[in-house]
């Protein structure tokens, strides 16, 4: 194998490396003295007291998730009932403009959104709009990004475009959502593609010497 073909498939494993890396999803348990620290930043960044907040409040569920944390990803089941309006639906872009950079920074993004159609079963699918599964790498990352300034406009953005909403954390038992297979295939496909490419021009560059 030529040397512009090593160096191309060494480039696409470097990528996928550096790819899994950031993807995470296994890291350190947060300890419960970091974890306090950052809902006291929490608490900064939004002008609230944890204590001051009713039961249910996001900051007293995180709270009590920190002693059994163990660091790995886990997904967020949003089930939303949005506001009527052309005002909710600005405000719904507006947060999401927020938001997803957010989430891509430290490595969560969305899994699946998807509007009610009807009911199966019992009656509280009634009151829900849409479901919305969101993958976050770590507690760490999701505190983080709680504590970050912009999401103090982005929970104003939300307030505004949704009338209730419950978040619930899951980790899978069965899934068939695999980002590192799906970006392992796209880079093999480069990889094929690009050796294909280099042989061509190596060729071709051939011809023309012996010519």
């Amino acid at each position: 194998m030529s040397k512009a073909k090593w160096i191309w498939l060494v480039l696409l494993a470097s990528v996928y490396a550096g790819f899994w890396h950031w993807y995470g999803g296994n890291g350190d348990p947060i300890s419960e003295e970091e974890g306090l620290a950052m809902l006291e930043r929490v608490e900064q960044v939004h002008a609230i007291r944890i204590e001051d907040t009713p039961e249910g409040s996001m900051s007293r569920n995180l709270r009590a998730m920190l002693p059994h944390d163990d660091g790995k990803e886990f997904y967020a089941v949003n089930l939303e009932t949005r506001e009527e309006g052309a005002a909710a639906l600005e405000a719904e872009a507006d947060y999401a403009a927020i938001v997803f950079p957010l989430l891509l920074e430290r490595g969560g993004h969305p899994v699946f959104v998807s509007e009610r159609a009807g009911l199966m079963l019992g009656k509280y699918g009634e009151e829900i709009d849409r479901v919305a599964v969101v993958r976050y790498r770590s507690l760490r990352d999701l505190l983080d990004m709680i504590a970050d300034e912009r999401m103090v406009e982005g929970n104003a953005f939300k307030t505004a475009s949704l009338a209730h909403t419950e978040v619930f954390i899951t980790r899978p038992t069965i899934t068939f959502v695999q980002v590192r297979l799906m970006v392992g295939m796209l880079l093999a496909l480069l990889a094929i593609a690009g050796l294909a490419l280099i042989g061509r021009v190596q060729n071709r560059r051939g011809r023309l010497d012996a010519a």
